[in-house]
């Protein structure tokens, strides 16, 4: 199996690998997990190692001379403009009241936002809002109070929540992989069939996923990461 492990070290091997080469993969490395040097988690549960990835996500860049605020000073800047443009402004004043607007008006609105500090944005509104699938009238509905959106970690916490509720049968051990995988899909916005039999999945089993879950719930599992992914 040398060959194997030397290919499945190395960055090329996982962009291209196919879900059949995977299974292969695994299958022959499986049996010789229980000879890697495990950490002991002890009663602590395990954490994810995240304090780079949540730096970079502490701050947002905006506007034509680029200015960085955290996302939380952002967020504060854009509804403090949409709530003060909305006494004037017959578009916004419109959706408070719980009106459609047409195509042409949702231009005119982006336009406007867009000109006025903090340059706002459909991408910002995503990246601050942690919601990468509402659209640009969304945010604003959100913002006066007229539609209620849900953060991308709100979705998928409920979403696991929910899981868990409804396999009531479920040892310690699984709840804290459900737990630590709930974690990185919230961090990463997605998994893939591959990261489950690897760090830091493999600190509460050596051979991952496939250690604490039989095939069927396996399945269920992959399905709701995504349906969440999606």
């Amino acid at each position: 199996q040398e060959n194997l492990i030397k290919n499945a070290q190395q960055a090329n091997y996982w962009a291209t690998v196919t879900d059949e080469a995977f299974d292969k993969l695994a299958d022959k490395l499986t049996p010789l997990m229980k000879f890697r040097e495990q950490q002991t988690p002890g009663d602590k549960p395990v954490t994810l190692d995240l304090e780079d990835e949540i730096h970079k996500k502490e701050k947002v860049h905006f506007g034509p001379q680029n200015e960085a605020v955290s996302i939380s000073r952002y967020r504060e800047m854009v509804e403090q403009l949409v709530l003060s443009l909305t006494e004037n402004n017959l578009i916004l004043q419109k959706l408070q009241q719980g009106q459609n607007i047409s195509d042409e008006e949702a231009g005119q609105l982006a336009e406007l936002l867009h000109e006025e500090h903090p340059h706002i944005t459909e991408d910002l509104l995503q990246q601050v809002y942690q919601n990468r699938k509402a659209r640009f009238i969304q945010f604003i509905r959100h913002i006066l109070g007229i539609e209620r959106l849900e953060s991308f970690p709100d979705t998928v916490s409920h979403a696991f929540d929910q899981f868990i509720a409804e396999h009531s049968n479920l040892n310690s051990r699984q709840l804290e992989f459900l737990r630590l995988l709930k974690d990185f899909m919230i961090e990463r916005e997605k998994v893939e069939k591959r990261d489950l039999i690897q760090s830091p999945f493999t600190v509460i089993h050596p051979q991952g996923i496939r250690g604490v879950f039989t095939p069927k719930e396996i399945e269920e599992i992959l399905a709701l990461t995504e349906q969440l992914a999606a």
